[in-house]
């Protein structure tokens, strides 16, 4: 399982403002996945009533805007998957094995109707291993390999310190890894902060360690939405910072949430297509540099070569010691 480079993820839960429809659709071209928010499972209703997604069944009217909308991100290449869980408790007091039976089956089927590419369990409640464990499983073995599952710890949660979710995050990745894509860290709220960019080095290092590629450093995106807000410019430069450190296939940044994204909350694209930016060019500036170091050495070694062809010299073989460095023989 290779997790995207660069990913650009974007948390889409408000999608009125003002009473008008908030639009995903200016998104096309910058962000790699939106993830839907939030699904929540309803203890006590029945049927289809049983998954909500805020405040209303996915099918109620209120989101007969935005459905068409998703399908036509999907054909542009964003993949789409529903956040489950979030801040509002009871949806994984569902999902324990005594109810597991009654309450993943609507799951499974609003994951069917509506062709969502995956799902970001954000556990924000006291959650049994075996809970969460038995969830991956079942989604991997309803929807296949190509399904994408994720994980929304608070960033302290992956180096062992402050954690909502009950279960250890850092054994979870050592027994089930290989079934989590990446996970969309939360560095703020006092979990974490992303600028300096210390704490998300802290993570990647931090016993085995999770490959910087699966790692996506979520941040606000407004200061109304949280507490820990880092501005645009801070978050750009963090990025380049890591990308330097960790290379072109450093994992990515995402947003809480879209709607009032700054620098214009008006223009709430604009975060989106800031942040793709700065990856796009530090990526760029990585591959340049790599390029001219090769170009270097490759002009090193032609006239290296040019200079001992017209002196004659022929350079002496070299042997490997058991206890030293290669040596040059004397001929």
């Amino acid at each position: 399982m290779s997790a995207v480079a660069n990913r650009l993820v974007v948390y889409y839960q408000t999608h009125y403002k003002n009473g008008a429809f908030v639009s995903p659709l200016p998104l096309i071209g910058y962000v790699t996945h939106l993830l839907l928010a939030a699904f929540h499972l309803n203890m006590g209703n029945v049927g289809p009533d049983i998954v909500h997604l805020n405040d209303f069944m996915p099918s109620d009217a209120y989101f007969a805007p935005m459905w068409p909308e998703i399908a036509m991100m999907q054909g542009n290449g964003t993949k789409v998957l529903g956040m489950l869980g979030g801040a509002a408790p009871g949806t994984y007091e569902c999902l324990v094995d005594e109810l597991f039976d009654v309450y993943y089956p609507p799951l499974k089927d609003v994951i069917t109707d509506y062709n969502l590419d995956g799902m970001d369990l954000d556990v924000e409640q006291w959650v049994s291993p075996e809970t969460i464990m038995r969830i991956i499983l079942t989604l991997k073995a309803d929807f296949g390999d190509d399904f994408i599952i994720t994980l929304a710890p608070v960033a302290s949660a992956l180096t062992e310190g402050g954690n909502l979710s009950g279960f250890n995050y850092i054994e979870l990745e050592a027994e089930a890894g290989h079934l989590i894509d990446f996970y969309n860290a939360q560095f703020y709220s006092g979990f974490g902060t992303f600028f300096p960019e210390d704490q998300y080095v802290d993570i990647i290092e931090y016993e085995q360690g999770i490959d910087p590629s699966r790692i996506t450093a979520t941040v606000l995106t407004n200061p109304q939405n949280g507490y820990g807000y880092v501005s645009v410019g801070h978050v750009a430069e963090s990025i380049g910072h890591l990308m330097e450190r960790y290379g072109t296939g450093w994992g990515g940044v995402g947003g809480w949430e879209y709607f009032n994204s700054l620098p214009d909350a008006n223009e709430p694209w604009y975060w989106a297509q800031t942040m793709h930016q700065a990856m796009k060019v530090t990526k760029e500036n990585i591959e340049r540099k790599q390029r001219e170091e090769k170009e270097r050495k490759e002009k090193e070694e032609a006239l290296e070569g040019r200079s001992d062809r017209e002196t004659g010299t022929v350079k002496p073989p070299r042997v490997r010691s058991r206890f030293f460095k290669d040596v040059a023989v004397e001929a």
